[in-house]
């Protein structure tokens, strides 16, 4: 009767451990992609745009010749 009892609680154990390893594993996933998803380069401003050539657009003021 005993060792039924050992070997029920021991095979719930073992279940309750690999549960939670998978669920550390996966949290730990989740935020480690998180993290690697930020690239500056994809958010640097790299001059004006065509609105702004738009908006600022004064002729093409020409030197006389």
């Amino acid at each position: 009767m005993n060792q039924q009892l050992y070997s029920r609680t021991s095979v719930f154990s073992s279940a309750a451990i690999r549960a939670w390893t998978a669920l550390v594993n996966s949290l730990h996933l989740l935020i480690t992609i998180d993290a690697r998803t930020y690239r500056p380069e994809k958010y640097y401003m790299r001059g004006p745009g065509p609105k702004w050539r738009e908006k600022h657009d004064r002729g093409h003021l020409s030197a006389p010749s």
